[in-house]
């Protein structure tokens, strides 16, 4: 009987370590190149190619947009890279700087939900300086 609670402890361990690991590798902050779509809007809405680029060891990343809709080439973000913060399973670009298509611009902070190998993307950043904010929904992984 020893024998087997010894064994039946063992294996709960082990399973618990499992689970604690898999927890941990998902609050690790996204490195490397990430590619997906996003929905931006303000005024008209845009279907972008999305591509971002993180560097969790000195906390950057800069944003890229490209067709999809050809109007997404009139969007510029500016002053990159941006810095980027991870904290409790949510990704953030701070300071988003970007000219529009509509009047106003917009700036602010941009966020997402990471899982580990998903980033998914439903944010707003307010007008810069007149109009609606921008809206930014997708994913990249």
């Amino acid at each position: 009987m020893n024998r087997l609670a010894k064994v039946a402890l063992t294996l709960s361990a082990l399973a618990g370590s499992a689970c604690i690991g898999t927890a941990a590798m998902a609050q690790t902050a996204p490195n490397g190149t990430l590619t997906g779509v996003v929905v931006a809007t303000k005024g008209i809405t845009v279907t972008c190619d999305l591509t971002i680029t993180a560097n969790s060891s000195t906390n950057t990343g800069t944003i890229a947009l490209t067709p999809g809709d050809t109007n997404c080439a009139a969007l510029q973000f500016n002053s990159q890279p941006y810095t980027t913060s991870y904290v409790g399973g949510v990704f953030t670009f701070h300071n988003v700087d970007v000219t529009t298509i509509t009047i106003g611009d917009c700036y602010g902070d941009i966020s997402g939900t990471w899982d580990g190998s998903t980033l998914t993307i439903s944010s707003f950043l307010p007008a810069k300086t007149a109009g609606p904010p921008c809206t930014v929904e997708g994913y990249a992984f």
